[in-house]
């Protein structure tokens, strides 16, 4: 019995689903250790949550107060989550966000 409808299949070492940022980086860094990536995305690329969202990026760059850094991202990050948060992943983020800020930069991103 037939359905009508016709299937693609295709063969990838990593499928990402989610097309947000974190798909979209986790996707690039998979490519980048030469491993064949698939992507799904449930709307039209380009329209996912970290572009709709109001918020944007946030990262300790000490480009205005040269106390500013990690530390103080982090406590900020537990702070506005009520101390509900993954406290290591809030730590990652804080270390991790300023890099991430260069690459995007390096890539073309805007933020």
């Amino acid at each position: 019995m037939s359905t009508g409808h016709q299937y693609e299949t295709h063969q990838h070492d990593v499928l990402v689903i989610g097309a947000g940022g974190a798909g979209l980086r986790a996707a690039i860094e998979a490519s980048q250790q030469g491993l064949s990536v698939g992507l799904v995305c449930k709307s039209l690329l380009g329209k996912a949550h970290t572009v709709m969202a109001e918020g944007g990026i946030a990262a300790a760059l000490a480009n205005v107060d040269l106390e500013d850094n990690w530390k103080t991202h982090f406590r900020d990050t537990m702070l506005g989550g009520k101390m509900l948060n993954n406290w290591r992943m809030a730590q990652l983020h804080a270390q991790e966000a300023p890099e991430r800020i260069k690459e995007l930069e390096h890539w073309g991103g805007s933020i």
